[in-house]
């Protein structure tokens, strides 16, 4: 993991408690960050594909929205999150962002176990959703904080060292479209804990995002689950959110 001193020395120079900073970084969950090449480390590991035509399986009709992105699950290594992860399959993540607050079906997330038999396809009809430039991602292993962050008994300066990680966070982690575990990237509303989701140990599955896939906003999809259900497989209990700049 990239050293963490770059956060140290800003939140030094604010004032923040050396305890309480070393504390906060205690609560450091490793994240899988997928990119593309270019913004990768070389040798790092292609796990998906942003964009180009969903890898379905041959008796499952194409969802009539576009497709963001694809994730190999076998490619992800052990320790890389502390999600419990299937250890093989892909996961395809098609929403539709012009439009994410208008119903129910803005969004679909499917999970296609290894070796079931798949075609690139798009969904028929005569308005077909638009097709994203394909582009391989690799991976790269990172560290993940809260990057806004609440005053509480335990961290009386939570939200500063979340304004800290904001601040910081490009000095020890490469950006990428896809994230998957760790904490969210927060704009506006936290998708683990101000929205409705029900009782539960609910957990970051996954964040795509970056004006290419959102309309020409900068805008996240974020696809949050249980981690009982994750780690039962039971994918169709996730529940997605959306957010973005503004």
């Amino acid at each position: 993991m990239s050293s963490m001193d770059p956060f140290r020395d800003e939140a030094r120079s604010r004032g923040i408690p050396e305890n309480e900073v070393e504390h906060w970084l205690g609560t450091v969950r490793l994240c899988a960050m997928l990119s593309p090449a270019g913004q990768a480390a070389p040798d790092g590991p292609v796990a998906g594909r942003l964009g180009g035509l969903p890898p379905m399986p041959e008796d499952e009709p194409v969802p009539d929205l576009p497709f963001l992105a694809s994730i190999d699950l076998g490619a992800i290594p052990a320790g890389a999150t502390d999600l419990p992860l299937p250890k093989d399959g892909t996961l395809l993540f098609f929403a539709d962002t012009e439009d994410p607050w208008s119903d129910d079906d803005w969004s679909r997330l499917i999970y296609v176990p290894a070796g079931t038999p798949v075609s690139e396809r798009g969904p028929g009809g005569e308005w077909p959703p638009q097709v994203h430039p394909a582009q391989d991602l690799r991976l790269t292993t990172e560290p993940s904080l809260p990057n806004r962050g609440s005053d509480t008994e335990e961290f009386p300066h939570g939200g500063e060292l979340g304004s800290v990680w904001w601040e910081t966070c490009g000095e020890m982690q490469t950006d990428g479209p896809v994230q998957i575990g760790g904490y969210p990237w927060v704009w506006n509303t936290d998708p683990l804990t101000e929205h409705d989701h029900g009782p539960g140990d609910w957990v970051l599955l996954a964040e795509v995002g970056g004006e290419d896939l959102t309309e020409g906003e900068l805008g996240i999809v974020y696809w949050v689950i249980r981690r009982e259900d994750l780690a039962a497989g039971r994918f169709t209990r996730a529940r997605a959110c959306f957010d973005m700049v503004g």
